[in-house]
């Protein structure tokens, strides 16, 4: 089990730091709406300000599929501010089970190409080893 200090949650989505610096982003079986999805990636944005991190694990287990609304949102908008305010750089995905999810998360890290370093994983423990190295 990965360590870590719990900085905001909801029913969608528990945000935590690692002691190995990076952010750690569990997303929960409960669906959110779009003006939550946007809420929760604030809040990842500033728990990478306040613990000074570039890194970030997005565990998508259980997290329905995001709507294209906030995929559009992410690489357009909320990736750039990041990899601009906090010098965003490396993002671990724990790939969820479910096709859709899996199809959400693969198109927007389409979207991230050329603005951080990204890789898919199907353990936690996989994807905390990437990000230490």
């Amino acid at each position: 089990m990965i360590s870590t200090l719990h900085y905001f949650s909801n029913a969608a989505a528990v945000i935590s730091y690692a002691p190995a610096s990076y952010i750690r982003l569990e997303w929960l079986s409960a669906p959110a709406t779009v003006a939550e999805l946007r809420s929760i990636y604030e809040h990842v944005l500033r728990a990478m300000q306040h613990h000074r991190v570039i890194r970030l694990m997005s565990v998508h287990n259980q997290r329905p599929p995001i709507p294209p609304e906030i995929q559009t949102w992410l690489t357009q908008e909320w990736l750039p501010r990041a990899v601009a305010e906090v010098g965003y750089r490396y993002c671990a995905v724990v790939e969820a089970t479910a096709p859709l999810s899996r199809l959400a998360a693969r198109a927007i890290g389409t979207g991230m190409k050329g603005l951080l370093s990204y890789e898919y994983f199907e353990t936690d423990a996989l994807a905390d080893a990437w990000l230490r190295q």
